[in-house]
C-alpha cells in the first residue's frame, strides 16, 4: 500500500498536542499546507516567557518560529513519514516580533534535492507587515512509520 502524504500530515496538524513540546511552546496553530507545493502556514502566539529585556521576542524564539514552519515544509514533501532537521539558517529580522499578539508563518520548499532541502520562511503580523524573514538548508530524514507513531506522530 502506498503511503498516503496528505492523510499523514493531516492527522499531525488535526491535533497540534501531538506536537513536541517546543513547537507548543510558541504557541503553534496550523492554518493550511500542501504537501505537494511543499509549504506550511501557522499562526504563532509567543508568550511572555519568549521576551527579551525590551519585551519583544527574543531573537532565538523568532528564529524557532521560522525554522518551524520550514523544517514542516521540507518534512512534507518527502516520501514517507520524514523530518527535515536544519543543517544551516540564515534570518534577517525585521522589525521587533511582538509577544502575546498573533503573528502568522509561512515556510515553503523553494528545491527538493535527494541530499538537501532548501527552504525560505517569513513571520508577519496579520496585516500584513514583514517581521522577519529566513532561508534555510535541511537534511532529508525518513522516520520509520513505526517509530512516528511510537512518538505520537511528531515529524
Amino acid at each position: 500500500m502506498a503511503f498516503d502524504k496528505a492523510a499523514y500530515w493531516q492527522a499531525i496538524f488535526s491535533n497540534p498536542s501531538h506536537m513536541p513540546p517546543a513547537t507548543q511552546f510558541l504557541g503553534f496553530e496550523p492554518l493550511g499546507w500542501d504537501v505537494d507545493a511543499g509549504w506550511c502556514e501557522a499562526a504563532f502566539l509567543l508568550p511572555r516567557e519568549a521576551s527579551n529585556p525590551a519585551g519583544d521576542a527574543q531573537g532565538g524564539m523568532v528564529t524557532a518560529a521560522l525554522d518551524e514552519v520550514m523544517s514542516l515544509a521540507g518534512s512534507m514533501v518527502q516520501d514517507g513519514p520524514a523530518m527535515a532537521p536544519t543543517l544551516q539558517m540564515t534570518i534577517s529580522f525585521i522589525r521587533p516580533v511582538p509577544v502575546g499578539r498573533r503573528i502568522l508563518g509561512r515556510g515553503e520548499v523553494i528545491r527538493r534535492g535527494r541530499q538537501a532541502i532548501f527552504t525560505e520562511g517569513w513571520l508577519r503580523l496579520e496585516d500584513g507587515t514583514l517581521l522577519a524573514q529566513a532561508t534555510a538548508s535541511c537534511i532529508p530524514r525518513a522516520v520509520p512509520l513505526g517509530d512516528a507513531d511510537a512518538r505520537n506522530h511528531q515529524p
